[in-house]
């Protein structure tokens, strides 16, 4: 999805992120990034992304959306969620008020259904009537949310992991799940009057193999972030030699530049990488399988603007060539949620999962419910 936005004229003020005092060295505190939550069999991380409630939103219409996307994976699961992933852009435009009822909804569901969720900041999450920091502070509050960002020398906001350790011993690391900042908007020059979709940096992708060096190189990981990487263009372009499936309606958010391209998958698949699962682009839930790595875009989460409407009658090829590979033969809207199930057996980690897109779409009669194995 390339797009270039312009900016008003901005007077710029100096701010530190979290704030103006020491900066920590990420490489001296490797364990203070890592949240732990126990391992088990059938272990399943349930992706939302671009939730985009904003000052327009119908909060009653948006949670009865949730509601239902949430009881149905529930209910999918076997009654046992236990992760929700928030891949970013959960706001666009909002104010205090949409910001504090989102995550007052997400604390209630998650002692309703049992999940802890984590938090992954969105370009347009920087796009709200609230300082960023003010935004970062409802998160770490939040009893049942998973988030951390401190003043450091590492880019971006929500960098952090998620280690699934042995439920017995509290400190063997099964599975690793990542979540990075992949940025809002960078200048390519100081007086450009347009601003590029990021990147994943260099220092992040150094942090990552940093981490996953602590837990373990045989342990598996899934990296979870907003923005698709110039990588993602690459493995689309030669699709034909992978597993491919499901939708891709509009472009990638490539950059175009290689001065700013990620070289994060090609360094993180070399060390378990396992799955790499982003959103952001509303019209794709495209997903690869390149040799052991999968890479995905997830289901956009709900009815705030825009999304693909599935038309089977569609001469669109691309249309086309989502339709063969789901095997649904009605119209849909392309919104709903995915979900990753962990099959590993306790004590044998081979980094297996298994992924299936979730369709939800509200009907007068009857809602359209479908789910759609990768």
């Amino acid at each position: 999805m390339t797009k270039k936005t312009r900016l008003l004229p901005l007077i710029v003020v100096p701010f530190c992120l979290t704030s103006c005092g020491k900066v920590v060295k990420y490489e001296d505190n490797l364990e203070k990034y890592v949240f732990k939550m126990d391992y088990h069999k059938n272990f399943n991380i349930l992706q939302l992304t671009d939730i985009h409630w904003n000052i327009n939103s119908s909060t009653y219409e948006s949670k009865r959306y949730m509601d239902k996307v949430l009881k149905e994976a529930y209910e999918h699961t076997g009654h046992q969620l236990d992760l929700v992933e928030l891949t970013g852009d959960m706001f666009m435009l909002s104010n205090s008020f949409e910001v504090t009822d989102f995550v007052k909804y997400f604390e209630k569901k998650s002692e309703e259904y049992g999940f802890k969720y984590a938090a992954i900041w969105g370009n347009h999450d920087r796009h709200g009537l609230y300082h960023p920091n003010w935004l970062a502070n409802q998160f770490r509050k939040a009893k049942n949310c998973f988030y951390y960002e401190p003043n450091d020398n590492l880019y971006g906001r929500s960098n952090f992991m998620i280690n699934l350790v042995d439920a017995t011993d509290k400190t063997t690391v099964k599975w690793q799940i990542a979540n990075l900042d992949s940025g809002a908007s960078f200048s390519e020059s100081p007086l450009s009057p347009f601003r590029d979709y990021d990147y994943i940096r260099k220092d992040q992708t150094e942090w990552w193999v940093a981490e996953h060096a602590a837990a373990g190189e045989s342990v598996p990981g899934i990296a979870y972030y907003h923005i698709p990487q110039d990588e993602n263009l690459k493995l689309y372009n030669n699709r034909a030699a992978y597993k491919n499936k499901f939708f891709k309606l509009e472009d990638f958010a490539d950059n175009g530049n290689e001065e700013y391209a990620s070289d994060f998958l090609d360094v993180a698949k070399t060390h378990n990488l396992k799955g790499a699962f982003m959103g952001h682009a509303h019209n794709v839930d495209w997903t690869v399988q390149w040799d052991d790595l999968v890479v995905g875009l997830g289901v956009k989460t709900g009815i705030e603007l825009y999304y693909a409407h599935i038309n089977t009658n569609s001469t669109d090829p691309a249309m086309q060539e989502g339709l063969a590979s789901v095997g649904i033969t009605e119209n849909f809207d392309l919104i709903g949620a995915s979900l990753v199930t962990i099959t590993d057996e306790n004590d044998n980690i081979e980094g297996k999962f298994d992924l299936e897109h979730l369709y939800l779409n509200e009907r007068a009669t009857n809602d359209f419910v479908s789910w759609v194995k990768f």
